[in-house]
């Protein structure tokens, strides 16, 4: 009788001593990113034939579904690649920093390494060695966020089962420098000290919350001086334009009439006043550099003062603080910011005023007073 014929593809047992050994195809990806079925074999040792049937199902299920079990691509073809293709999703702020991580510290360590070859355990000992090494919490958790991203697009090109990065140990995240708040006294000090364009900037900042790239991305077609209000609906860095941070950012906010004032009077004084031109502008009508102004007139300023040198996030934190203060609901808070989560908005910008803490305090004490004089009361009048 005719032996009958193994279907092509389907694996087989091979007897080796006292145990077994496995013969299957799998796929694989080559280094010039083609796919092919390739051969392979691996000794299970001395195990049962039963257990050895299991582990080759196993496998023939895998290679059923035409998943990838092998990819000799290496990281760093990867990341060209994401580099090329998926970066270019990213706004330009998020694009410039994500290539510099790559460059100087994702490719020069993995880059010559298999990127089915990348462990869990690899990744872990990358973000010890960054540790050791005095890198800061955030700084870490950059590089780890965008190795993550690397290898979860390699999941989704075939080269690996899952992403290595996933449930690795970050050193716990902790501001470099103390978080604060001006109180609106020192705001005004400090408005007092600038010249009329600083002064305007730092005050639409201060009266709006708004991102630093949103200011220097205004337009005098964005200001409507009838109704007090601003249209949000760009952001700038380094020169590019795009649009907010998030969905909530397109925004329309209203403006105090001190804020809309500083407007009214710059506008007076400004060169380029057309509906298209921004509202702070270099001569030839580019976007200033919002680090110009802090170096030149704002630091000067809180140095003059005897203030911690303030920054845009400084303005934005205690518009929000300021707001928070006033018991401003917090969706609200959150829309004029351009937040779509208002957890966001509680967690990292708001600051509670130590004058409000003092007062808080004073209630309590008082409260607490009336109470215990009011038993002191009740006790004598029993006596």
């Amino acid at each position: 009788m005719a032996r009958k014929k193994r279907p092509y593809g389907s694996g087989c047992l091979i007897q080796k001593g006292t145990g077994w050994a496995l013969r299957w195809r799998e796929i694989e990806i080559a280094p010039d990113g083609t796919r092919k079925k390739v051969l392979r074999f691996k000794n299970l040792g001395p195990i049962s034939k039963r257990e050895a049937t299991q582990r080759l199902s196993e496998l023939l299920v895998l290679a059923g579904t035409n998943h990838v079990q092998r990819s000799r691509v290496l990281f760093e073809t990867v990341a060209a690649q994401w580099e090329a293709t998926v970066l270019p999703m990213y706004k330009h702020s998020t694009r410039k920093n994500h290539t510099h991580i790559l460059h100087k510290h994702l490719v020069p360590r993995f880059g010559k390494t298999g990127v089915s070859a990348i462990t869990r355990q690899d990744v872990q000992k990358y973000v010890a060695e960054l540790a050791i090494a005095g890198y800061a919490p955030k700084s870490i958790d950059h590089i780890h966020d965008v190795l993550s991203a690397i290898l979860r697009t390699a999941m989704k090109w075939g080269h690996l089962r899952e992403n290595p990065a996933r449930e690795v140990d970050l050193p716990s995240l902790k501001p470099v420098r103390p978080k604060w708040v001006l109180t609106p006294a020192q705001a005004a000090d400090l408005l007092n000290q600038l010249s009329l364009l600083p002064k305007t900037i730092v005050g639409v900042a201060l009266m709006t919350g708004l991102r630093r790239g949103e200011v220097f991305a205004l337009r005098w077609k964005s200001f409507d001086e009838r109704n007090r209000t601003l249209a949000i609906s760009e952001a700038v860095y380094e020169g590019q334009f795009g649009s907010p941070k998030t969905e909530a950012g397109n925004r329309r906010i209203p403006l105090s009439e001190f804020t809309a004032n500083l407007l009214i009077h710059w506008k007076v004084r400004a060169k380029r006043t057309g509906e298209n031109d921004l509202i702070f502008c270099t001569r030839s009508g580019k976007p200033i550099s919002p680090n110009n102004i802090l170096r030149r007139w704002v630091f000067p300023a809180c140095d003059d003062l005897k203030l911690p040198r303030t920054t845009w996030l400084t303005f934005r934190r205690t518009y929000c603080s300021w707001a928070h203060d006033k018991g401003v609901p917090e969706k609200i808070v959150a829309e004029l910011m351009g937040h779509s989560n208002v957890r966001t908005t509680l967690n990292i910008y708001t600051q509670v005023l130590q004058d409000s803490v003092k007062v808080a305090v004073n209630k309590i004490g008082e409260e607490l007073f009336t109470i215990v004089h009011s038993g002191e009361r009740a006790s004598e009048l029993i006596h």
